[in-house]
């Protein structure tokens, strides 16, 4: 007889639940950390995510075959949690406090090509993730050995296991996305997974000793191993779908992280509604191979039908908001929840009744377990890696799922013809799924991109016809034109057009901070675009970096030709084709202006790039009388917002000024950041302007007083409006989630107004001239400054009769 530690099953399963969302938390904060040391380009994210898989797959593996030779698995079991716990915090030590980690990718970087840099990328990953990732891989394993003793109830009890724990993976997401980042930060939510570990480990360890007579282990295997091909299978169909849901849906606006949180969960949800369901009824079955292929039949028919879905989602998000007080936001989450979960639920049934095949009884349960974990999580990992890598970029979306769905009947067929049964109903079923399922590939439309929203209504009035689109690796590029009017859209995001307040905003961003800087000889900016930023700064005849993450930009470039002046050819720019900040943070150039020019701040990557951190990475890049710009929006955040966003730059940048366009109404300001207290000479600022002067009639600015009193708050203005505010940064990125009621809202007049209740200095204070010069300058900022409060009047008397 062997003393063990035995646990009342409604402990076990509250342990599993929290190890579950544990794990999860672990899987969304590493990719945050170590987005914030490798960049967030599609490659650095892949490679992050690969290796937590791999090391979930290999763990299952290694435990699994361990736990045969261990006579108490449960106590092994609080070993390892207590190990994730330890490995995590020391994996965190290592990326955050220890320079030489840092320094060494640094080092790939500058030193090692495109291919060197990714194997980098997967050695350092590997570095700090395998050792907590290897351990939470070894769970299941070791609580199927413990658990899974009855050959009776074999598949009810794994299924009881796999749906508590991928249910507490769906919880942690949800916790993580919406509430844990929100109100503890991001270090924080990692120490409340670390506390997860502990908790489940002092759960374990308070847990009742008894014996347990020493069985001998048995030497027979598997008797189905045929089924790890096929869970390699569905684990390379569910996380090619998971790829290409989010791809699809972030088209419609749905890029934020709170709705991958959501889609991912609705994923996760699914697949424990899935296994639920498997454990209620899989140990009175016999037909289990004929079951596995029927469900895979209605997998495929529901990837069919989702593809539908996704190709009139707008429409679909459209008509509910006609029906519901609820916004067209919160309803497209809601709808993208319930799309991806009703999908996974049957993608949820596949794998615990792939193991009950497999294993067949509970003789080496442990090494069975992980080998099915191992062989599922080979084929998430492969099923992610050529989904977003090779088949939506090669095949596109659309195609994409059809090589999804015909995959799951390919795995039904595969059963089928194993049967000795007639299964004449299945065979029928297979036949008009697979005929009406690859009917689609004759559809005449194989895009998705949403309508036109806010400022660019008024091209989409009467229609609009895309001229450009691409699936690239980051996101989705479309490009779309009404008469004179050309617009660029990334994932739904309008990037920018040839709208003349979009030009404003471009050639703007560009002229603003060179003018202002000293003999600039280089310049950077973040994004690409349409290119006309770059162009601007081009005039200015400097060196030029654009740094852009997706390269389908660059393609569609040559469509803009008579906004960027054939930027995209020019041979004194240097496009850079990487996450923005991973490069200013990395490279070893030095730069006399870099400017930030992020439309949307809740889209994917976009807060990584507003803030504390990432300004300081750009100070720190900047030449010593270099100049840092950034585009912020007035409309679509609350006041709050902006104040935050506007204290975070003039933290890093003490001598900041706001300046905001003076020839009609645009919907943002741009900061300006400069090594010491602004004093623009106006017969300076002339004779700079006279280089630049044809872009600048473009906009009808024709005279210096015209671009100087742009000026809308001078150094004491932002102090006074950002005073005690709090800031955006890597650890709270409290714009992630702030006012979600107001994304992609476009009034401008309000903060406005508000901006200006603060303009309390005398602003020709910032300017240098004769009198004559300064006394032109200070009817001007009268001009307009009569012209913007104007603007915000008739602006809240149309509110005001609007509410009649």
């Amino acid at each position: 007889m062997l003393m063990v530690l035995n646990l009342s099953n409604r402990l076990l399963f509250t342990a599993i639940f929290i190890s579950g969302a544990s794990a999860l938390i672990y899987q969304l904060i590493w990719v945050r950390l170590l987005g914030l040391v490798f960049g967030v380009s599609s490659f650095a994210v892949a490679t992050v995510v690969a290796v937590f898989l791999l090391g979930l797959g290999l763990g299952s593996y290694f435990f699994g075959r361990w736990s045969e030779r261990i006579r108490d698995p449960l106590r092994v079991y609080l070993y390892v949690e207590i190990g994730i716990a330890a490995t995590s915090l020391l994996a965190y030590v290592v990326i955050e406090a220890l320079p030489v980690y840092r320094y060494l990718y640094e080092y790939a970087y500058n030193n090692l090509g495109f291919y060197g840099l990714s194997v980098a990328r997967l050695l350092l990953s590997t570095l700090v993730l395998l050792p907590p990732v290897f351990l939470i891989g070894g769970t299941m394993p070791l609580l199927a050995k413990y658990f899974l003793r009855n050959p009776e109830n074999l598949g009810s009890s794994f299924s009881k296991l796999y749906y508590l724990n991928t249910l507490g993976a769906s919880a942690g997401v949800l916790l993580t996305g919406f509430v844990f980042v929100r109100l503890f930060g991001v270090i924080g939510t990692l120490m409340i997974a670390i506390g997860g570990n502990l908790l489940v480990a002092l759960i374990v360890a308070l847990s009742k000793r008894g014996s347990q007579a020493v069985q001998p282990v048995p030497a027979g295997q598997a008797p189905y191993t045929y089924m790890l091909a096929f869970l390699f299978l569905t684990g390379f169909i569910s996380l090619g779908y998971e790829m290409l849901w989010v791809r699809i849906l972030s088209t419609y606006g749905l890029s934020t992280s709170q709705a991958f949180a959501l889609i991912l969960a609705g994923f996760l949800l699914g697949f424990s509604v899935g296994a639920w369901f498997v454990a209620r009824t899989v140990d009175r079955r016999q037909d289990l191979e004929a079951w596995f292929s029927a469900v895979c039949i209605v997998t495929a028919f529901s990837g069919a039908v989702v593809l539908l879905i996704f190709r009139q989602f707008e429409a679909l998000t459209l008509l509910l908001a006609d029906a519901t007080p609820a916004s067209q936001l919160t309803l497209g989450m809601a709808l993208a929840f319930t799309v991806s979960f009703i999908p996974a639920v049957f993608m949820g049934i596949l794998f615990p009744l792939g193991v009950r095949i497999y294993a067949h009884d509970v003789d080496r349960i442990g090494a069975k377990a992980g080998n099915t974990f191992f062989s599922n999580t080979l084929g998430c990992v492969l099923g992610s890696l050529l989904t977003g890598f090779v088949l939506i970029p090669f095949v596109g979306m659309w195609n994409t799922t059809l090589i999804l769905v015909n995959l799951s009947l390919l795995i039904a067929l595969a059963f089928l013809l194993r049967g000795r049964r007639p299964a004449r109903l299945q065979w029928a079923s297979l036949l008009v799924v697979a005929v009406v399922a690859n009917l689609l590939v004759f559809a005449d439309s194989k895009t998705f991109h949403a309508e036109l929203k806010g400022r660019d209504m008024r091209a989409a009035a009467g229609g609009f016809e895309v001229i450009y689109y691409a699936e690239g690796l980051s996101g989705t590029v479309s490009a779309v034109e009404r008469g004179d009017y050309r617009g660029l859209f990334v994932d739904g995001q309008n990037v920018s057009g040839t709208d003349i307040v979009l030009l404003a905003d471009s050639r703007m961003l560009a002229h603003v901070p060179l003018l202002l800087a000293k003999e600039p000889g280089s310049a950077l900016t973040v994004g690409y675009g349409t290119g006309t930023t770059s162009g601007s700064m081009l005039l200015h005849e400097v060196d030029v970096y654009a740094v852009e993450i997706e390269e389908k930009i660059i393609e569609a470039a040559p469509l803009f030709s008579s906004v960027n002046y054939d930027s995209y050819a020019d041979p004194n720019l240097n496009i850079v084709l990487d996450d923005a900040r991973n490069y200013i943070a990395t490279t070893e150039q030095e730069f006399d202006v870099i400017v930030t020019d992020v439309t949307n701040l809740k889209y994917k990557r976009n807060p990584y790039l507003y803030t504390r951190e990432y300004f300081e990475i750009m100070r720190d890049a900047l030449s010593p009388t270099g100049v840092a710009a950034a585009w912020l929006p007035v409309g679509g955040l609350s006041f709050n917002d902006l104040k935050t966003l506007i204290a975070t730059f003039d933290a890093v940048f003490p001598h900041t000024t706001a300046w905001y366009f003076t020839q009609f109404p645009t919907h943002f300001i741009i900061l300006v950041g400069t090594p010491e207290r602004t004093l623009v000479d106006l017969p300076e600022l002339r004779a700079k302007m006279v280089q630049v002067a044809p872009d600048l009639r473009t906009l009808d600015i024709d005279s210096v007083y015209e671009l100087a009193s742009m000026l809308l708050l001078g150094e004491n203005d932002v102090d006074l409006l950002v005073a005690g505010q709090a800031l955006h940064t890597d650890n709270r990125p409290i714009l992630e989630y702030s006012d979600m009621d107001l994304y992609n809202v476009e009034d401008v007049a309000p903060n406005l107004g508000r901006l200006l209740e603060f303009q309390q200095e005398d602003l020709l204070e910032y300017f240098s001239g004769s009198a004559g010069e300064l006394t032109a300058l200070e009817n001007h900022f009268k001009k307009y400054t009569r012209h913007y409060r104007d603007y915000i009047r008739v602006y809240e008397e149309q509110m005001r009769a609007q509410d009649f």
